[in-house]
């Protein structure tokens, strides 16, 4: 009896392993989940939350060594296995690593796991370093290209522009013009599923036949049709009316005591350095440390959220990085800053404070 016992039970044990092989055999290379917290977000076959790293180009990855042992790549043995699952937008690639194994990404964007994540749900990479992000199968979402910076991309990955001409949130590039700049249209606003670091105000706008075209702080967003792969931005100055379009740099945070003040795209809060004259930092070494500059990269463009009146502009640094000002004074973040909404910096010393828009 016992004898039988124990063969049933290896029996069961056997089936269990081979259904759980075929449930990861089935499933999609990167498939999706929900958190009430983060909205919907990209997972592997095992169900593990993916990331991404900000520092990464498109279809490269710049994570080796400790950071790839913290951060393990996601990987196939062939192009030819890339599933993606049902309802996801966009497309899967692979790229080779300087190893040879192949890393997944998504619409260009290299995927990773985090080791702390321990089940299925857990998010716990997001916001890293302010670097790892969860990657939301998003409608709009930001995007840094080599030649025009860190602009807005649709939900295939591809570049989306502004048109100048249009007026009051309404489109007016009907017939030939829609053909060469197609709208970014959804099913209904509520379908909209925005970026991370995404600050400003995404919408719909409802064109002339029916449909509705999105919109970021009121701007209808177009496609170009001579882009013909994800990066490209060749519709930049076109007739100069049509143009790429920047997140906001700089926008608004508040606290009841506080009120309004300056933070980044994430929400990190901002500060300025009393000792610090216009256009010149004198925050350097072990202050730096402490205080790290807000930096300007590559071809980013300056752009301020609605509310704030002041000036931005930049200064280079001894080391050459680029520096963020606003009126001519230098930002900065606190280092014991951790989440959006933290304003641990203020007053410390009685030279650091927030910065009223």
């Amino acid at each position: 009896m016992l004898k039988s016992r124990i063969l049933l039970l290896l029996g069961l044990i056997a089936l269990l392993v081979m259904g759980a092989a075929v449930q990861a055999q089935d499933a999609p290379t990167v498939g999706l989940a929900m958190s009430e917290e983060l909205g919907p977000y990209l997972v592997g076959p095992n169900g593990m939350t993916l990331y991404s790293f900000t520092p990464d180009p498109l279809n490269t990855s710049v994570c080796e060594g400790r950071c790839l042992e913290a951060w393990p790549a996601l990987t196939v043995e062939s192009a030819d296995q890339l599933t993606l699952g049902e309802g996801i937008p966009g497309t899967l690639s692979t790229f080779e690593r300087s190893d040879g194994t192949l890393q997944v990404a998504y619409n260009g964007i290299a995927l990773y796991y985090w080791f702390r994540d321990e089940a299925v749900g857990d998010t716990t990479g997001h916001y890293v370093g302010r670097v790892w992000w969860i990657v939301p199968p998003a409608t709009v979402y930001a995007q840094r290209l080599a030649d025009v910076g860190n602009v807005l991309v649709g939900p295939s990955g591809m570049t989306l522009y502004m048109f100048t001409n249009d007026t009051d949130g309404s489109s007016v590039c009907y017939d030939q013009c829609a053909t060469n700049w197609p709208p970014l249209l959804v099913d209904s606003a509520d379908a909209i599923i925005p970026g991370v670091n995404l600050p400003g105000t995404i919408g719909t706008t409802e064109r002339t036949d029916g449909t509705l075209q999105v919109t970021y702080n009121n701007m209808p967003l177009y496609y170009w049709k001579d882009d013909v792969a994800i990066g490209d931005a060749t519709g930049e100055g076109v007739g100069d009316v049509w143009y790429t379009v920047a997140p906001e740099t700089v926008a608004l945070g508040n606290t009841a005591e506080l009120g309004d003040f300056l933070v980044d795209s994430s929400g990190l809060t901002l500060y300025m350095f009393k000792n610090d004259a216009e256009g010149v930092s004198n925050c350097t070494g072990e202050c730096l440390e402490n205080w790290p500059a807000f930096p300007l990269r590559g071809a980013d463009k300056l752009v301020a959220a609605a509310g704030i009146e002041g000036e931005l502009g930049t200064i280079t640094r001894d080391d050459g990085s680029v520096q963020v000002t606003y009126n001519g004074m230098p930002l900065y973040y606190w280092k014991d800053d951790r989440a959006p909404g933290e304003t641990l910096g203020q007053g410390l010393g009685d030279v650091w404070y927030v910065v009223a828009p």
